[in-house]
């Protein structure tokens, strides 16, 4: 948004909470975005664009760490390393999804899954871009909820004692993101998955075994499948 100032007569923006009328002459910033069209264009000439190919970090974590991003296309792991070589997988980044966006999250590694396409934005002009309009201030308050909404989802997960509850949550989880029907795409390796059900990778594969013994998956191609939705749902309810 380019527009000179004027000391005598400022014209208030549309829509914007700076608190000095000045300093939203400074960039670009979203004053007027009004529907969700708008807002998705304007971040996304405000990001810097970037392609990542499989396994490749996008960053290390760290206190100095003060980027975020949000994933167009793939999916990113964000991961928790041990002094003792092990890892947890905290969470997956699906095509949509923003991450890094708050303190906790950029102290993690992140890694591409799959071939990636991702916008890449300074964490903190992003919050001041949503403070300065009530239709992006709320985009990124939903995206925070979602993701405070999902770690609980993840921690119930973890609470399951049966690892074949574990892995059809992990599954009915995975079908929220990417399935079509009752397909399912599995973009990530089975130690993915075990890093991120907190099991081996030897006890998810006899819980998939299970679950293919019992018609609820079925394979389909190559890291593709077919699930019996409500036949997981039974067994995820299920005493035992």
């Amino acid at each position: 948004m380019s527009r000179e100032l004027n000391n005598t007569a400022l014209a208030e923006p549309v829509g914007c909470l700076c608190p000095d009328p000045r300093a939203w002459r400074l960039e670009d910033l979203p004053c007027t975005l009004e529907t969700e069209d708008e807002s998705r264009s304007f971040l996304i000439r405000q990001g810097g664009r970037r392609t990542v190919g499989p396994n490749e970090a996008i960053f290390a974590g760290g206190p100095t760490e003060s980027r975020c991003f949000r994933v167009l296309e793939g999916v990113v792991r964000l991961v928790r390393f041990f002094p003792d070589g092990a890892r947890q997988i905290v969470r997956f980044a699906f095509s949509g999804a923003y991450f890094g966006l708050i303190h906790a999250e950029r102290a993690l590694t992140a890694e591409a899954v799959s071939p990636a396409v991702l916008l890449e934005f300074d964490a903190g002009k992003l919050q001041r871009l949503g403070e300065c309009n009530p239709l992006l201030g709320r985009q990124l308050a939903n995206v925070l909820r979602a993701g405070a909404s999902e770690a609980l989802d993840h921690v119930g997960l973890l609470g399951r004692k049966d690892a074949r509850k574990r892995l059809a949550l992990f599954l009915r989880f995975l079908h929220q993101n990417t399935g079509l029907g009752d397909i399912v795409t599995v973009p990530m390796p089975r130690s993915d998955i075990a890093d991120f059900v907190g099991l081996k990778i030897e006890t998810v594969s006899r819980a998939f075994g299970y679950l293919r013994r019992r018609h609820l998956v079925e394979d389909v191609g190559r890291g593709v499948q077919r699930l019996d939705l409500a036949g997981l749902d039974l067994l995820i309810d299920g005493e035992g």
